[in-house]
């Protein structure tokens, strides 16, 4: 609404004119030529009926005029009438909230707004956010009459009023408990190491199980901050290069594992059961002719054995100490005869056996070392035929009813082999079709682990202090000296009841806990690994392992350099208490692979490819002494490594 000064400029000259005439009516300075330029009363009256903005006061100024006479006559009273009439203001038209002030304006009022306020009443709220938003930096609140700025959270008001300023959440020391608090614009994180998740019900850093997750291709073990996977060792497979999936364990060493098929294997059965069995039937008495070219690095065995049962006459030609040794029996007595080079230096050479006028004499490359005079033949008469048992690579009753016991496995080959002047032609035939009849073609010395099997032994690592009596310790000490041909598989491990893997010390290429491909020597109680060293598998040269522990003390080294640990000195002494308690009961020593265990039972499970020879607590372990032992593992003879050709 206009001001009813402003607001009489718009009306017609003659209501302009009333405007005046009735504002000096008020002020008591009427003259009468002013009155006489009004028309007449009811003129007037159009004039101010007609205008909204004065029509409520013109019947107020009538009553004036007709209790005080007419305005020309300028009676005092009327004046005072006119000035007396109802103030605009009272009661206050404007509204309260809204108005600092109301202003009389004679005829009309004007409501002076407060700030945020408009309107002809000042009974309009003004948006202050509408207009820049009200100068905030961020949020901006419309109220009643006013505004205020507020922050998003993470942000405080500045003393302006206006501006957000970011909060550090991370300057209270207990934003994040145990976690670590990392501030951002408006925020704030709780870090935590990789592998655990903060919780804020905890206010700390707890594990994430990634096992849950379902990240590993077949078993997970999930661990503090961690996680490992693990593929069936035993079936030939590793953890790949992502750390999560399984592929098949590849040989990166080739070894020439090349066999020839006019060789005799001699190693072939275990059980050292002989490995061809041949029985001769003559009508006339027959002397017994044997030779053969051999080669071996084993130290004891037996070769051959001729004769008839046990009780009866009968020869062993065999090997001990790295010597020919023959065990003989002839009408119930028993004698044993050693002479000769030593010929176990993987060099062939040429034996010889023959029956010689009541001698026996036994040559090798034609040089006669040893003539032992017999009082009988070995060809046995029984029904009317001479009969001769001959057998190779074993004898045909136990070792223990030997003249003097033997270890009959023996790791020989044979090639050229005559027996009784080349009346069997069969031998030949069976080895030609038979591979694990057949030698390598080329041999070192060592004992080479094929990949798929193992031996085991009974040994104990216990023993009882002279010093304080009773009291028992134990120390296990270990030297292998390894040409792998694979990154994966297990030297050695101790393997206790219910098939709980002591111990181990196995090849691995990676790192499971940093995820990392490398290629490792670790070693390890259960399950947990107390150390690593790096190991270049794949170089095809022979490297030393070395392990000693004992109570409170772990030592891994590889080629003379200590391994790191990978446990802290509390947890060092956690795990070999474990393997102490371990000791306490029996438990195998595992050579070149383990047994059916869990493939969570161990960091390692595949069977170890490549040559190996072990000295457990400064003892060399003769594979041939084993209390078992696959028959691919081959105990004093490895392949040598493949040449690559230019």
């Amino acid at each position: 609404m206009l001001r009813a000064r402003e607001a009489a400029q718009f009306l017609r000259p003659r209501q302009r004119r009333a405007y005046q005439v009735f504002e000096e009516a008020k002020q008591g300075h009427l003259e009468r030529e002013c009155i006489e330029e009004l028309c007449s009363q009811e003129e007037a009256r159009e004039v101010f009926e007609n205008d909204p903005e004065t029509n409520y006061f013109y019947p107020r100024y009538l009553d004036c005029i007709s209790k005080y006479g007419s305005p020309y006559t300028k009676h005092p009273d009327f004046v005072t009438c006119v000035q007396n009439l109802p103030d605009q203001c009272s009661p206050n038209p404007c509204d309260k909230e809204g108005t600092r002030a109301c202003q009389d304006l004679m005829g009309n009022f004007y409501c002076d707004c407060r700030a945020g306020w408009g309107g002809r009443l000042c009974d309009r709220d003004v948006n202050e956010c509408g207009l820049q938003n009200g100068g905030c930096s961020q949020i901006c609140s419309n109220k009643p009459g006013s505004f205020h700025c507020t922050c998003y959270s993470g942000y405080a008001l500045s003393p302006d009023g206006r501006t957000c300023r970011d909060v550090d959440e991370c300057a209270d020391a207990g934003a994040c408990g145990d976690a670590r608090c990392q501030n951002l614009p408006g925020s704030y994180s709780c870090l935590c190491e990789e592998g655990y998740a903060f919780s804020s019900q905890e206010m700390a850093c707890q594990d994430v199980d990634e096992c849950a997750e379902g990240r590993c291709e077949q078993a997970c073990i999930n661990s503090p901050g961690s996680y490992s996977c693990h593929c069936d060792g035993r079936g030939g497979l590793k953890v790949s290069q992502d750390m999560n999936t399984c592929e098949d364990i590849l040989p990166c060493v080739p070894f020439n594992v090349a066999k020839s098929v006019k060789s005799l294997y001699l190693g072939r059965m275990f059980s050292g059961t002989p490995v061809i069995r041949l029985r001769f039937k003559r009508l006339q008495p027959t002397r017994l002719v044997a030779e053969f070219d051999f080669r071996t690095f084993d130290p004891e065995g037996v070769l051959f054995f001729a004769g008839g049962h046990q009780d009866s006459s009968w020869i062993v030609l065999g090997l001990r100490a790295g010597r020919l040794e023959l065990q003989l029996r002839y009408h119930g007595v028993g004698r044993v005869t050693s002479s000769g080079p030593i010929i176990n230096h993987g060099m062939w050479q040429t034996i010889s056996v023959e029956e010689l006028e009541r001698n026996l004499v036994v040559k090798v490359n034609k040089d006669a070392v040893m003539k032992i005079a017999v009082a009988g033949d070995l060809f046995q008469l029984d029904r009317g035929l001479y009969h001769l048992n001959l057998t190779v690579g074993g004898i045909p009753f136990k070792e223990k009813d030997l003249v003097q016991p033997i270890n009959p496995r023996l790791d020989g080959c044979m090639r050229s082999w005559n027996w009784l002047n080349g009346e069997d032609t069969t031998i030949q035939d069976t080895v030609k079709v038979n591979v694990k009849m057949q030698c390598f073609s080329v041999t070192e010395k060592g004992s080479f682990f094929p990949g798929s099997g193992f031996a085991f032994y009974s040994l104990d690592y216990a023993r009882t202090s002279p010093d304080v009596g009773t009291e028992t310790t134990w120390e296990i000490e270990v030297v292998a000296r390894i040409r792998p041909a694979t990154d994966t598989g297990v030297l050695l491990a101790l393997v206790g009841d219910n098939h709980t893997v002591a111990l181990s010390v196995a090849l691995v290429d990676y790192h499971s806990t940093k995820k990392l491909q490398k290629q490792l020597v670790v070693l390890a109680v259960e399950r947990v690994a107390l150390a690593l060293m790096e190991i270049k598998v794949c170089d095809g040269q022979e490297h030393v392992v070395s392990v000693s522990l004992k109570e409170g003390q772990a030592a891994l080294e590889v080629d003379g350099t200590k391994g790191r640990s990978e446990v802290s000195p509390e947890g060092l002494q956690e795990r070999l208490a474990v393997l102490g308690r371990h000791l306490q009961s029996s438990v195998l020593t595992f050579v070149g692979g383990l047994p059916d265990v869990p493939v969570t039972s161990a960091p390692v499970t595949a069977f170890y490819r490549g040559c190996m020879t072990l000295e457990v607590n400064r003892k060399v372990l003769d594979l041939d002494e084993a209390a078992y032992k696959h028959s691919d593992i081959t105990s004093h003879s490895c392949p040598p490594v493949e040449q690559a050709t230019p």
